[in-house]
């Protein structure tokens, strides 16, 4: 992630350029895929053994972002999620909505350290089968991969 987007208090809510995000493959092959929340609750796994559970009240339980780029995330923990919804109709913002029942992009809050605590965003790719690191002009900023359980 980058510095920007790194050290951001657990009640600002953020907001993502999506022309960035959508546009700034660099090449990649990567596509952004919606999902329902009920695709997205269970168990997900990276080869290298982090995991995330995510729960239908929107809890989130996480071992592990060894590849985040996070600093304050460290071996994981409990927290939150939403999904990002589109703030205008050009889609040009996107806002963390808890009310959201779908989307391509997955916010990860944890609470932490006086700096903040733990936010990443992922992005659900793989016609909805994969989920990887999201940062603001890359669909996939890491090669950091969670399957479903």
């Amino acid at each position: 992630m980058r510095s920007t987007n790194r050290k951001r208090a657990l009640g600002a809510v953020p907001l993502v350029s999506s022309a960035l995000l959508f546009a700034g493959g660099c090449g990649s092959a990567e596509t952004l895929h919606a999902i329902n929340r009920s695709d997205l609750v269970g168990s997900w796994k990276s080869s290298g053994g982090d995991s995330m559970r995510f729960s239908a009240d929107r809890e989130v339980r996480t071992h592990g972002f060894s590849d985040s780029g996070e600093e304050n995330c460290g071996d994981g923990g409990v927290g939150k999620w939403s999904f990002y919804v589109a703030m205008d109709e050009a889609g040009e913002s996107l806002h963390t909505s808890p009310e959201a029942s779908e989307g391509s992009l997955i916010s990860v809050r944890l609470p932490g350290s006086a700096e903040g605590g733990c936010h990443v965003d992922l992005s659900v790719i793989d016609a909805g089968r994969s989920l990887c690191i999201a940062d603001l002009d890359q669909v996939c900023s890491s090669g950091l991969r969670f399957t479903r359980q």
